[in-house]
């Protein structure tokens, strides 16, 4: 029998029906089996995740992927390759992922709110449901829920496909084996983990400083002197100032900050380094700590997720509450793009150097510099079984430093002072 009436999913049911795959395909990825959620159930009306985490606590965290899409969406508006949005769930969940094994918690599961203009390209749902099965197999999780939602003009960004990707971690708190560094003291030693990308952070900035150098290639020297040379072209008469004032007169928002050059054009190379995925060192401490129920394979005593504010600002919360401090030695190279970025900043005209203030110092209070996360043990003894894990899961670790009997943070050459 034909049912001629039969309905056909629309594009945003196809986009939810692929990611809904990916939560079947990714159930079972928590490696201990009685801490996998339920993500599938006769009916779809339940409010628990079906775990009894006792004598453990359900522990949960919010973090975002920032305006790192913003790279991956400039790159698709020059070569309609969705492959520029496959990396981008690794740079949401890696927030999650460090936040929650900084503590010494255990992630179980994601939960996502994609936001898009649109998902009428189904080639990009499915390069971000792909980035996200794979995320979520090397991060050892379920992806248990989420939501897609189209918003049209209210999803900002460059082109006409742009995302905004936030999530929520649901951990199990093992309070036996929390990092909240009780016992810290001079003299431990600090196990760092690579970091070949720039994560989610310090986005911003960058941004500011390749605009700025795309400006001085079309010889100008604000946005706001681009935008009113071109309207003069066409008609518009006053000083930028007035002119940029009855932008946002008409339109009822800053038009300016709407106004997105396409930098990328000028600097693809950088552009593609940046966009390079985050990295997930969950399974490593995973693995370090025995699980939630195992015996612990390495003493760890404090741990910080290296992100916005760099080392010396996540170094700091980290030793802060014992009034210690950190000596920081830089055994990685920086991430591609640093290096692009601070010679960029070195030759434009010093009143644009002004405005943007990133140095060699500032850089490391912006992005992490190559470290991605850090932890600190109590002796060698530990350290190598801590970078010997670490190398099974493929990531360079080694010895960057120790713990000091001061209040200042030292990397780089450079002090901080709290």
């Amino acid at each position: 029998m034909t049912r001629e009436n039969s309905l056909s999913p629309d594009f945003k049911g196809k986009a939810s029906i692929i990611m809904r795959d990916v939560v079947r395909r990714t159930r079972n990825n928590f490696s201990e089996a009685r801490f996998r959620p339920i993500t599938f159930r006769e009916t779809t009306s339940y409010t628990d995740l079906g775990i009894d985490p006792s004598p453990y606590r359900i522990g949960g965290t919010a973090d975002g992927g920032g305006t790192k899409p913003e790279l991956a969406e400039r790159l698709y508006n020059e070569t309609q390759d969705p492959i520029f949005f496959e990396g981008l769930a690794y740079d949401t969940f890696a927030m999650i992922d460090g936040d929650v094994y900084r503590n010494g918690e255990f992630l179980v599961a994601i939960l996502e709110v994609l936001d898009t203009n649109s998902v009428s390209d189904q080639r990009v749902v499915a390069a971000l449901a792909k980035g996200a099965e794979e995320a979520c197999n090397k991060g050892r999780f379920a992806l248990l829920n989420g939501e897609t939602a189209e918003l049209g003009y209210r999803t900002s960004g460059y082109g006409n496909t742009r995302v905004n990707w936030n999530a929520v971690g649901i951990s199990i708190v093992n309070e036996e084996k929390l990092m909240l560094g009780e016992h810290l003291q001079p003299g431990q030693l600090v196990v760092a983990f690579r970091e070949p990308s720039l994560r989610s952070n310090g986005f911003s900035e960058t941004r500011t400083i390749l605009e700025m150098a795309h400006l001085q290639s079309l010889r100008f020297d604000s946005k706001q002197e681009m935008v009113a040379h071109f309207l003069r072209t066409r008609g518009m008469r006053g000083s930028d100032q007035e002119i940029t004032d009855e932008l946002t007169s008409i339109f009822g928002h800053d038009a300016l900050e709407q106004v997105l050059i396409p930098w990328h054009k000028t600097f693809p190379d950088i552009t593609k380094q940046l966009l390079k995925p985050s990295t997930l060192y969950g399974p490593i401490i995973y693995d370090a700590q025995g699980g939630v129920e195992g015996e612990r394979r390495v003493e760890m005593i404090a741990a910080a997720h290296i992100s916005g504010g760099g080392i010396p600002e996540k170094g700091k919360r980290m030793v802060e509450p014992k009034g210690l401090g950190l000596a920081i030695n830089p055994i990685f190279p920086d991430p591609e793009g640093v290096g692009p970025l601070l010679k960029i900043v070195e030759e434009l005209p010093e009143e644009m150097r002004a405005q943007i203030k990133i140095n060699d110092r500032t850089a490391c209070e912006q992005w992490n510099r190559g470290i991605g996360f850090i932890v600190v043990v109590p002796d060698k003894e530990e350290a190598k079984k801590l970078i010997d894990i670490a190398e099974q899961h493929e990531c360079e670790a080694g010895i960057v430093g120790e713990v000091i009997d001061s209040q200042e943070i030292l990397f780089k050459g450079h002090t901080w002072n709290y």
